[in-house]
């Protein structure tokens, strides 16, 4: 189970770096947001360009569910799975350069 949560969280951040390539001056960071200590884990993706906050992605660790996001002006679609997400975020920033 563990070797799982690590193999979600360096896909996470592959595409949170394929993120920054391709974009205009990104940075992002992941908070813990809260853990029950048992069977929940919720991250927080920041997303930041030229310093400024242009997103922010709350999602379920153990299953990679969504709960809840917000990016520059995409559309929102819920429920939806933190790599899907991810994808519609690169997607996004290619269609706009």
């Amino acid at each position: 189970m563990i070797q799982l949560f690590h193999e979600k969280k360096e896909t996470v951040r592959s595409l949170l770096n394929k993120l920054v390539e391709i974009g205009n001056n990104v940075t992002w960071r992941i908070n813990n947001s809260y853990s029950n200590g048992i069977d929940q884990t919720i991250l927080e993706i920041q997303i930041f360009e030229n310093k400024m906050q242009t997103g922010r992605i709350a999602f379920q660790l153990e299953d990679g569910h969504v709960i809840n996001y917000r990016y520059k002006e995409m559309e929102k679609r819920i429920p939806v799975q933190i790599v899907d997400m991810l994808l519609d975020v690169i997607g996004y920033e290619l269609q706009a350069a």
